[in-house]
């Protein structure tokens, strides 16, 4: 349908008309023309032609009509989100989208993560193909999930990261043909609140220290070390050596963004160290707990239980990731640098300026620092021989 290049006057002067090419198809094998005064007149003469056509029910129309539409635009809507190839069962396409991420050599700790995600998902939809899920059901889904009581309702980060992973799927399926658009794409995300990185006050960084400077934590002190003044991610940590840290450096290979950096060790973390007996091996070493290089929850998880006993002994509250957090907020304090402390602890420039600037001031950070082994305290923690 176009309009029309003739002009004709009517009773209130000049008027532009407006032509629908009717195709043979729908008029007895006969090409037509036919001129309406306004577009409205055209496009409803052009529907009605096309249910006439299609044999289309009454009450569908009129489904069409209330949404607005026309049979040619849910035809059009049709052809744009069906699948352009066979059903495929969710069950079949959770399967080969898992199975795409281990292809592309994705973290062990992300496909953990995202297999529990899909999985829990694909069996809340049994015998449905991948293409019959709706935006609604998924944020039903969403608003249903729970924590591990099975009554708690799920936090909005944890909401959040099933959406990701969802959406993830869904955009997988697209992608090979097995439907039109991913219905999850233009769900909104939940809105997580604002707050600060918990942070260890100095005072209570000194009631940690001599705590965990104990013979019954030395299992994990180094690690608290090393998290407590150079930053390093729970993640990170089964992986360090002794042989990493050289000149006044600890050099990490394996971390959570792939990106090896090296951290100066600030003069506080060598003088604590300095006190541990010469070790060569990895520096976590926790009884009954073997090192998988490609999957170190188990480590992580003994040593976050053993954290949980040396917060209890110290009465200073740990939680998670506190120490990390706490060595990138007296680092930036001190340095004032983003930049050089976004480098130094394996961040984006604008994490910490969100997060981390400002919340120590250079005093704070002073003090923090200052916070050294006692005198003539070398080689005072015997750590087990490994």
């Amino acid at each position: 349908m176009d309009k029309d290049k003739r002009v004709v006057r009517g009773p209130n002067g000049r008027a532009h008309r407006w032509r629908l090419n009717v195709p043979a198809s729908l008029n007895g094998g006969r090409k037509k023309r036919v001129f309406f005064k306004s577009e409205k007149e055209a496009k409803d003469h052009s529907a009605g032609l096309l249910e006439a056509h299609l044999a289309v029910s009454p009450d569908l129309v009129s489904q069409l009509k209330e949404r607005g539409m026309t049979v040619s635009d849910a035809i059009h809507y049709a052809l744009k989100n069906a699948p352009r190839t066979a059903k495929v069962d969710l069950g079949d396409a959770c399967t080969g989208f898992l199975q795409s991420r281990k292809d592309k050599n994705c973290k062990d700790r992300y496909l953990a993560v995202l297999g529990s995600d899909i999985s829990a998902f694909r069996g809340e939809f049994p015998r449905r193909t991948i293409d019959s899920v709706s935006r609604e059901q998924i944020e039903r889904y969403l608003g249903d999930l729970t924590k591990k009581d099975g009554e708690t309702p799920a936090s909005p980060k944890t909401r959040r990261n099933v959406l990701a992973s969802i959406n993830a799927l869904f955009n997988y399926a697209v992608d090979r043909g097995w439907r039109g658009e991913n219905p999850a794409a233009s769900i909104s995300k939940p809105i997580l609140d604002e707050s600060r990185p918990a942070t260890l006050q100095p005072a209570q960084v000194a009631k940690l220290l001599e705590t965990a400077s104990r013979v019954e934590f030395s299992d994990i002190f180094p690690g608290v070390l090393l998290q407590l003044f150079a930053g390093v991610r729970r993640s990170e940590l089964p992986h360090v050596r002794w042989e990493h840290m050289k000149d006044h450096f600890l050099r990490l290979d394996l971390t959570k963004t792939r990106q090896p950096r090296a951290v100066d060790m600030p003069e506080a973390l060598i003088r604590w160290l300095a006190t541990l007996p010469p070790r060569t091996g990895r520096v976590l070493e926790l009884e009954g707990v073997d090192f998988n290089p490609k999957d170190t929850r188990g480590i992580e998880d003994a040593y976050t239980y053993r954290l949980g006993q040396l917060a209890n002994a110290a009465d200073v509250p740990l939680p998670k990731n506190v120490l990390r957090h706490t060595a990138i907020t007296y680092r930036v304090g001190l340095s004032g640098s983003v930049d050089q402390t976004a480098r130094w602890g394996g961040h984006t420039a604008a994490v910490l300026h969100k997060h981390y600037l400002g919340a120590a001031t250079r005093a704070d950070a002073e003090r923090f620092y200052a916070l050294l082994p006692p005198a003539g305290a070398s080689n005072v923690v015997p750590l087990a021989a490994g």
